[in-house]
């Protein structure tokens, strides 16, 4: 009883004890897994009012994924799942725009699209190919419909017009989404169009090119003690051009070690070792059972005559060599590769052939009778019964033919045609043949091309993995990350990375390293990492975080204004030393220890002769200078111009206000931009949550 008593008088303190416990276990994994409880776990990504949902998201990768795989292109999935993210969020911006300003694509517009005498562009093809496909008496989209809806009528099984269905389905939305964007798209550019000035400014910028006589001094050989140059220089710089370091999502300022997981000396040796054993090996033995017992020997085989050999390495040795042979024939870095002769042979390396098959029951001998009688082989084909290829050159040996149809093709009188029967899955079929030439009999080479990889050995592997874990355990904040890299043998690589980021530098499949980063603090050293592949390790200290705005002190930003500020420095200093102290150009010449030059300037081109890029300024005052007139000195990005306009040439072009007015909007109306989606975003920032649904880093 007195034990029970003691329970009862702590039951109070039990209970709070266990409440703490279980929401200190909660916010620990809302901490360290990034998901909340209180929000939606499902969501991938937030902008701007809409949402992409993780099913969503699951459908579209696999998708994509099937499209790029039947493509035959190689992709990686975390490049794949970024595109994915923001072809959703723009999707999704799209529908609710559409909403908001009533923009709708009615049943009759899209009947019209879809089965109209002329179809929407973008589902012209589909229904070109499909009326091929189904051969049906006419392309057009209301014969497909037709045929979608009564297959019977033309011959189809019921289920062809299933799938037909599910095709029409799936192009109806695409060109339902593509009419709403053009009507979206139209009604933008129609609210930014040109006016007489834009059309003005347009023409004297394009048509116009004016021939000056200039000076040009540039800040070279000023020193940094000259000028007054501080660091709130750079940030004034910084804060006139704010708008372009914009952030759109929490970036993040890394610095980063990568090591490459290479062989070392001792492997390569050991390597090399191998090899030249493997090589004494296959001439000593028959075939490649020297090297049958190494899985690190790749062994590829292939039969082909020396005419069909494109590498000079390997047909000089097949030339100097005899069968039983094997040689180096080539290294490329850390692979190896060797041939072997297995064994020479003769045989036809290829012959001009013509061929028909024709539908059951039709009479392939009196085919044979027509065609040896002097009919020609397009003759007797109709397209439809009876169909073929004529005189088509093809080789005999490599292309997957069994022995009994070569000897049939090897062995057959030239020019006279005749019937072959084969067996496919267990059934004969019959076609009608005729060698038109065969060529005289040559030299096979039976090959055998054999690589080896020198991969790094576990102690290296170990070796790589132990120096930099002792390092960053060592190393635990991001300033001694960088600063003690170099000493210990590393280089420092930097990077910004955000949610969005599909990896860290050119390290590939890091996605999962981004998710570390993105969930660490400020002056944080990761782990030592490694890629699933086992082809580099990797180890990150998060030196800053970066929210609305890229920051003035971000090191990529600061070198270039600081180049930007220094050189608008100096040339003020150049400014206050020359301007006004010469009445010509050839005076400013000998001020300046230059020559004077002759050049063609036209507003548009975005290099300015031989001055410099984007010289905005001077380009500026040089459309403006009166013709004759000494203009100067100028500030430059990186010096000081005098000039004299000497000519203006518009080419004798009039004015048409309409034709540069619409090359205006073409130039800088809402077509140039790649991506809607900036534009649909605003001032709205994205939530990228995707990362909640990537592997996190074990440390």
């Amino acid at each position: 009883m007195a034990t029970l008593e003691k329970i009862r008088n702590k039951s109070v303190l039990l209970f709070v004890i266990i409440i703490v416990a279980l929401l200190a276990f909660i916010l620990g994994d809302f901490l360290t897994s990034g998901r909340t409880y209180f929000g939606h776990p499902t969501t991938v990504a937030k902008a701007g009012g809409v949402t992409v949902e993780y099913q969503d998201y699951q459908n579209r990768m696999a998708e994509a994924g099937e499209q790029l795989r039947g493509q035959g292109r190689e992709y990686s999935n975390d490049v794949l799942s970024q595109n994915v993210v923001q072809g959703l969020l723009t999707e999704q911006l799209l529908k609710k725009e559409y909403e908001d300003l009533g923009i709708t694509v009615t049943d009759a517009e899209l009947t019209e699209a879809m089965t109209g005498e002329y179809p929407h562009p973008a589902a012209s093809q589909i229904i070109g190919y499909l009326s091929q496909q189904l051969q049906l008496p006419e392309a057009s989209g209301r014969a497909v419909f037709d045929a979608m809806q009564n297959p019977a009528k033309y011959g189809l099984r019921p289920e062809i017009g299933e799938e037909l269905r599910r095709i029409w389905a799936g192009q109806e939305k695409e060109v339902e989404a593509t009419m709403l964007n053009q009507k979206l798209m139209s009604l933008l550019t129609g609210l930014y169009t040109y006016n007489n000035l834009d059309a003005k400014s347009f023409y004297d910028d394009n048509a116009t090119t004016r021939q000056i006589n200039y000076v040009n001094k540039d800040v070279a050989g000023i020193s940094e003690d000259d000028v007054n140059f501080t660091e709130a220089d750079v940030k004034a710089l910084w804060n006139a051009q704010k708008q372009n370091y914009r952030l759109d999502e929490e970036t993040r300022e890394i610095a980063y070690i990568y090591v490459a997981i290479e062989p070392s000396q001792a492997d390569r040796i050991a390597g090399q070792n191998t090899v030249e054993n493997a090589i004494a090996g296959l001439n000593a033995t028959p075939g490649t059972e020297a090297v049958a017992s190494n899985t690190g020997f790749v062994v590829t085989t292939a039969k082909h005559p020396l005419s069909s050999v494109r590498d000079a390495r390997l047909r000089d040795f097949i030339k100097e060599n005899e069968a039983g042979s094997a040689k180096l024939i080539s290294r490329d870095n850390d692979t190896y590769t060797i041939a072997k002769i297995l064994d020479v042979t003769q045989g036809i390396d290829s012959i001009n052939v013509s061929m028909l098959r024709a539908v059951e029951g039709t009479n392939l001998d009196s085919i044979v009778a027509v065609i040896n009688g002097g009919s020609t082989f397009a003759a007797v084909s109709d397209g439809a019964t009876v169909q073929g290829q004529d005189s088509i050159w093809t080789a005999l040996e490599g292309v997957g033919l069994d022995d009994r149809t070569k000897a049939a093709l090897a062995n057959a009188t030239v020019g006279r045609a005749f019937v072959y029967t084969d067996t496919i899955q267990g059934q004969p079929v019959s076609a009608v043949y005729k060698v038109n030439r065969r060529h005289a009999p040559v030299n096979y080479y039976d090959i055998a091309t054999i690589e080896y990889t020198v991969d790094p050995s576990q102690e290296t592997l170990t070796q790589l993995a132990g120096d930099l874990r002792t390092f960053v355990s060592n190393n635990s904040s991001a300033a001694d990350f960088e600063k003690n890299a170099t000493d210990a043998g590393y280089s420092i690589l930097s990077d910004q990375v955000s949610a969005s980021s599909t990896g860290i530098g050119s390290a590939s499949d890091s996605r999962r390293f981004v998710k570390w980063v993105m969930d660490a603090r400020k002056g944080q050293v990761s782990p030592m990492m490694q890629d699933d592949k086992q082809s580099y390790l990797i180890a990150v200290a998060v030196k800053d975080i970066y929210d609305d705005y890229m920051p003035y002190t971000c090191p990529a930003i600061n070198t270039q204004l600081r180049a930007q500020a220094r050189n608008s420095k100096m040339a003020d200093k150049l400014m206050a030393d020359f301007a006004g102290k010469a009445d010509n150009l050839e005076g400013y010449a000998k001020l300046m220890g230059t020559e004077v030059a002759t050049g063609n300037v036209n507003i548009t081109m975005p290099t300015l002769l031989s001055i410099g890029y984007n010289e905005s300024a001077l380009q500026g005052a040089i459309a403006a200078a009166e013709k004759g007139k000494l203009t100067g000195p100028v500030k430059g990005n990186r010096g000081i111009l005098v000039f004299e306009v000497t000519e203006v040439n518009t080419d004798n072009r009039p004015f048409n206000e309409a034709e540069y007015g619409n090359r205006f909007n073409q130039t800088f109306g809402l077509s140039r931009r790649q991506s809607p989606l900036p534009l649909l975003l605003g001032k709205e920032k994205i939530d990228n949550r995707s990362l909640n649904f990537v592997q996190s880093v074990e440390e």
